[in-house]
């Protein structure tokens, strides 16, 4: 079954934070540029829409995908996921370090794609 929801950006990013919302283990490594983050964060902090995710829920025995916790997250213990994001990972992602983690964002800029690590306010 497929539900249209809409859901809130900040409980969204506890949820990622706390590892309720984890990755499948198949999905790309994260990697956006600084140009990219500015953008989202631009448009999230205007109130612009900035596309859908796409999250499956994991309590079924049919869901055996092995997951892994998004890039930057950091729990004190193993969380068995209650959703997995298929759409949506690079957009939660920049989000969640750049607004939730303690930590710097690493990331690229410029035409070189010259490593950087930036906070973004």
């Amino acid at each position: 079954m497929v539900n249209s929801d809409k859901f809130n950006l900040r409980d969204c990013l506890e949820d990622i934070k706390n590892g309720n919302i984890q990755l499948p283990d198949f999905q790309r490594d994260w990697k956006w540029d600084d140009e990219t983050i500015r953008r989202l964060l631009g448009s999230v902090s205007l109130s612009y829409p900035i596309g859908s995710v796409l999250l499956l829920e994991t309590g079924s025995p049919d869901v055996k995908f092995k997951a892994r916790l998004i890039e930057g997250v950091e729990v004190s213990k193993e969380v068995i996921p209650e959703k997995l994001i298929l759409d949506g990972q690079q957009r939660l992602t920049a989000l969640y370090q750049a607004l939730m983690s303690n930590q710097p964002v690493s990331t690229t800029t410029g035409h070189k794609k010259k490593s950087i690590k930036v906070r973004y306010y």
